[in-house]
């Protein structure tokens, strides 16, 4: 089959288009799918660098946003069904597993990301039948390449933030797909939200998905800008995507007994910042990792309630991967980046 498999760990030039990668087989307990699009995130940028101490066996096939068709029957659901996959991959019977928190059970992975299981980025990919979603109607599989990920991520934060109508809420990046989701669901649920740009021509995008206020941050200090906002406040949340050059400022913007809801590194992955000032303000956070399937269920329900609509930027095809990355990792995005099988 077409697949875009590594070999090794390191920079873009490690994703290998080949037009013969052996096909996946199903047992007993996957099923088949052939997949339509793979949605990108920096999980795969992750994957593809390597992180020391969690190791992955080559040659390995990233991408966790796997949407496509089901090639057998499955219980439930007839061949041909669209489905989208949730990505993780656990033990399904100890005690976090029974009771719906998959994501801390001690086997927890990502398909796709840091596993032994193949991604998205081929013409199929063999997953565990317990990992299949139905996509509704009204969701077009475009959209739903979006969801697995960033917007399960984001529905997980505003299940553990717990945020009222009309609470602040401060975003770094609104053009990515986590900041998209975030802004998207915040908006439904009536939550005031803060978001930063790295430049002016970023500005419109992130209103139009529904920011109250956007911060140019190469030319306002973030932590400034959000104490006027809020009148010297701070913000009832933060979700930081970003982790080493954020956290600090994460502490300094929020409010007394504000909540930070920590879900990425895109900047880094040690951060220092004031002891002092985080236990003073009785901050609480929450680490969090994508979300267990009942939440994607959750979130289904909820998108096709609200009618909402992730915005796709761009579609590459699979000979193309290398440039999607690139556009990636430069966050030169305005929403979500697709890989179209």
């Amino acid at each position: 089959m077409k697949a875009v498999p590594i070999y090794g760990h390191g920079p873009v030039e490690v994703l290998k288009y080949v037009e013969d990668f052996p096909a996946p087989v199903p047992n007993s307990s996957e099923s088949l799918i052939k997949i339509k699009y793979c949605g990108l995130n920096h999980l795969d940028i992750w994957t593809r660098i390597g992180i020391p101490g969690m190791p992955i066996t080559f040659p390995h096939i990233c991408g966790s946003d796997i949407v496509g068709s089901l090639e057998g029957d499955y219980d439930q659901f007839p061949r041909r069904t669209r489905v989208l996959v949730y990505p993780g991959i656990s033990c399904n019977h100890c005690y976090n597993c029974r009771n719906g928190n998959e994501t801390i059970c001690r086997d927890f992975s990502i398909i796709g990301g840091l596993s032994n299981y193949n991604g998205g980025y081929a013409e199929y990919v063999v997953v565990p039948k317990t990992n299949i979603v139905p996509i509704p109607d009204e969701i077009s599989d475009e959209q739903a390449a979006t969801l697995s990920i960033s917007y399960l991520t984001a529905w997980n934060i505003f299940n553990k933030l717990q945020l009222k109508k009309d609470d602040t809420l401060l975003v770094y990046g609104a053009t990515g797909g986590l900041g998209m989701a975030v802004i998207q669901i915040a908006k439904a649920l009536g939550i005031k939200i803060i978001t930063s740009v790295s430049d002016d021509s970023k500005f419109n995008f992130a209103r139009s998905l529904g920011s109250d206020n956007v911060i140019n941050r190469k030319k306002k200090e973030v932590a400034l800008e959000v104490e006027k906002i809020t009148g010297g406040l701070g913000v009832d949340g933060v979700v930081d995507n970003a982790g080493q050059k954020t956290f600090a400022m994460s502490i300094n913007c929020v409010r007394k007994g504000g909540k930070i809801a920590l879900c990425g590194t895109t900047s880094g992955n040690i951060a220092n910042f004031q002891i002092r000032t985080f236990y003073s303000k009785q901050i609480k956070l929450f680490g969090i990792l994508i979300g267990s399937k009942s939440e994607l269920l959750e979130l289904i329900e909820f998108v096709s309630k609200k009618k909402i609509v992730p915005r796709v930027d761009s579609v590459y095809g699979l000979t193309e991967v290398q440039k999607a990355h690139t556009m990636l990792e430069r966050g030169q995005q305005l929403g979500k980046i697709l890989i179209k099988i």
